[in-house]
């Protein structure tokens, strides 16, 4: 395959000399090598940076006989419209750090329990020259996999993955409680009040739920309710993301997703789950990665049937967790955590209504720039043809959330006023 402006380092002298110091063998032949996306959509929105897979034919010293390996490489945009984003939001730092530092210190720190938890691809090299590039193991050569999107997680999966998630937030809370400066890179999540101008698509995407809310099918109700959320979702939701959970903080993967989970089965039997992609982690309450999860992942029958069990399986493994690992601060109770979900409820609706759908639908031509590293003023999506396909699950969700009042923060100040009204001479 051609290379891009991104791979035309990629060549056999690259290549020796990374196997070489990697994997320390010499007199490194390569016979043949291979650089192909390694996302099946290259056009696909969320791909922030180049993604490639290498793939290598090589015989060495120690390997006489030919070895083939594979590699994926996550490059930094050099050109186009998100060179500036990323120069901002400093994402692809952020990761950097998280692939060099933060991860390989939560393993260690965890592997204090007695047994090594993997939470990440390895490492295989990182380098700001000739071109800002991050070499990570192939993950699909170990048998792991992306599920699809459109059907969602299984209970089985979104259960290990809430419970893997859970590893991350402990190890990280513990980091946190030991030096609170340990995550200062990850003070800035999606939504903060520096990104306000980039996040325009959420107010806009809910008030187009409003307009075509008949086609919907959501009645007037609940209409008047949903026209009176886009003043104030940004505020909402970055309040949601500022929230002081009873003083627990965890570093939040921030883009915790099905394309972001890679499962491994050995014959049927679910055996482990790995994350990638950590340009967005962001430091915070945990609800921000369990709401995000909840809303996007799980497939629609399993959220409405076992939304509450994720959340106890979450819950269990982090307490337990932070309390072998000698958490000293204050845990929160599953009550905690389920009263600080509904305190922050307009983030679930928030997201039910702008993530939802669209994390759902297999359509990267048609994917909104939801994060403000994939702000672009001249990309445009149909939001309205993906709310209608997703109009029954909507409905659904929104008839859940207004029998627990998740709807009327956007009409709580006129309820007040009006009530008021009435009484006054």
């Amino acid at each position: 395959m051609p290379k891009t402006a991104e791979t035309k380092f990629v060549n056999s002298l690259f290549l020796t000399n990374l196997i070489q110091s990697q994997y320390g063998e010499s007199e490194v032949k390569i016979k043949v090598y291979d650089v192909e996306p390694a996302s099946a959509d290259i056009n696909d929105p969320y791909a922030r940076s180049a993604m490639n897979r290498i793939l290598i034919k090589y015989v060495s010293k120690e390997n006489p006989s030919d070895t083939v390996i594979t590699f994926v490489a996550k490059i930094k945009p050099t050109e186009g419209l998100l060179v500036e984003q990323f120069k901002k939001a400093d994402v692809f730092d952020k990761e950097i750090l998280m692939y060099k530092s933060v991860l390989p210190s939560m393993v260690t720190l965890i592997s204090k329990l007695g047994s090594v938890i993997e939470l990440a691809p390895q490492l295989i090299y990182s380098s700001e020259t000739p071109s800002d590039l991050v070499v990570l193991e192939d993950l699909t050569a170990r048998g792991y996999s992306v599920e699809n999107q459109a059907l969602g997680l299984t209970y089985e999966q979104s259960k290990m993955a809430v419970e893997k998630l859970a590893f991350f937030h402990a190890a990280s809370a513990v980091m946190l409680a030991e030096n609170g400066q340990v995550f200062a890179k990850f003070a800035k999540g999606t939504f903060h009040n520096e990104y306000k101008d980039k996040l325009s698509y959420f107010p806009d995407t809910i008030r187009t739920a409003g307009e075509i809310a008949s086609e919907l099918g959501i009645g007037q109700p609940m209409v008047d309710k949903l026209q009176k959320l886009p003043a104030k979702t940004l505020p909402k939701v970055i309040e949601a993301y500022e929230s002081d959970f009873k003083g627990l903080k965890v570093l939040n993967h921030g883009d915790f997703w099905t394309n972001n989970i890679m499962f491994k089965y050995q014959g049927n039997e679910l055996v482990d789950a790995i994350f990638v992609d950590f340009q967005n982690c962001v430091v915070g309450s945990p609800i921000i990665d369990l709401v995000y999860f909840l809303a996007s992942s799980p497939a629609y029958d399993v959220l409405e049937k076992h939304r509450d069990e994720l959340v106890f399986v979450y819950h269990e493994t982090l307490v337990l967790l932070l309390q072998k690992m000698g958490y000293m601060k204050t845990v929160p109770t599953l009550l905690e955590l389920q009263v600080e979900l509904l305190k922050h409820g307009s983030l679930q609706v928030v997201y039910a209504l702008t993530v939802s759908p669209f994390l759902r639908t297999k359509d990267a031509h048609n994917t909104p720039p939801m994060q403000p590293t994939l702000h672009s003023p001249n990309q445009s999506a149909d939001v309205k043809q993906v709310l209608r396909a997703h109009a029954p699950n909507i409905v659904a969700q929104l008839k859940a959330y207004e029998m627990v009042g998740l709807l009327d923060w956007g009409a709580h100040e006129s309820k007040i006023k009006g009530l008021m009204s009435r009484f006054q001479r």
